[in-house]
């Protein structure tokens, strides 16, 4: 599934492709795929006011009212006409237009009117300037629960998924399995320090590309090179040379170096 920097790299080549085109029509080969109470009356006619990011969500803003698009596991907006898998289209004035292709058929387009109530449920996202290290220090001394799961959970902290989740761990030496209100403080910070970094890097590398993920003219990321613990089962770590763990964890598949990462149990 894309996380936020997939997203985010979506986000920022439409933003230099359809700001600004006005839709005249739209095609909805898979019905599922789009949700609006009349999305011919919703939707058409209105113009693209601006793209941004919420989570993993994309917000397409409208001239009145907005498009809320999740991805989930295979899906991609792309102005480059597919061959097959294509669930929703939006036709432009200028003629060009935004195809929404999903091979799998999860992901999901909405007409809302006020896209950030819709979102109101999300945790903060991990790049924003008040997202702190004090406040994530105070964030995992509030939860009892395993780090893993507790960083995957949308509520708790927006745009995580599973890749860099453990590539975080690592970096910050915390094993998965560890409670989070039992990290230290100077473990959290590096935490914190390493799911910017991360972050940071991989918007910069346009994303990871594994199996699905591509944007634009089918382009793919490149931060797949630079991933240290996740799909590198009995790989040598390339700090220390232990093999490379891989457990599940919340049933989510989980890569870690059992001597590099700390193990916090909870307090008694």
């Amino acid at each position: 599934m894309p996380e936020l920097p997939e997203v985010e790299t979506v986000v920022r080549g439409l933003q230099n492709t359809v700001v600004g085109e006005s839709i005249i029509d739209l095609e909805v080969p898979w019905e599922k795929a789009l949700v609006a109470d009349d999305p011919y009356e919703s939707i058409v006619g209105k113009s693209i006011t601006g793209i941004r990011r919420r989570a993993k969500y994309i917000i397409i803003d409208l001239d009145q009212g907005a498009l809320l698009v999740h991805l989930r596991m295979t899906g991609k907006l792309t102005p480059v006409a597919p061959e097959k898998h294509v669930t929703v289209m939006l036709h432009f004035e200028t003629g060009n237009t935004l195809y929404f292709q999903d091979t799998r058929k999860f992901g999901r387009m909405e007409y809302v009117n006020n896209p950030m109530e819709k979102l109101a449920h999300l945790g903060p996202e991990p790049l924003a300037d008040d997202f702190t290290p004090e406040v994530f220090y105070k964030m995992l001394r509030s939860k009892n629960r395993q780090i893993k799961p507790l960083l995957l959970d949308q509520t708790f902290l927006a745009g995580l998924g599973n890749i860099y989740v453990d590539e975080a761990l690592f970096q910050a030496g915390i094993q998965p399995l560890s409670i989070a209100a039992s990290i230290p403080k100077r473990q959290s910070m590096s935490l914190h320090a390493a799911i910017q970094s991360i972050l940071s890097a991989s918007i910069k590398a346009q994303g990871t590309t594994i199996l699905n993920f591509s944007h634009g003219e089918n382009e793919s990321g490149t931060y797949q090179a630079a991933l240290q613990v996740y799909g590198r089962k009995d790989e040598p770590c390339l700090v220390c040379e232990t093999p490379i763990t891989k457990i599940t964890v919340g049933q989510r598949g989980t890569h870690f170096c059992s001597s590099c990462q700390s193990l916090f149990k909870a307090k008694r």
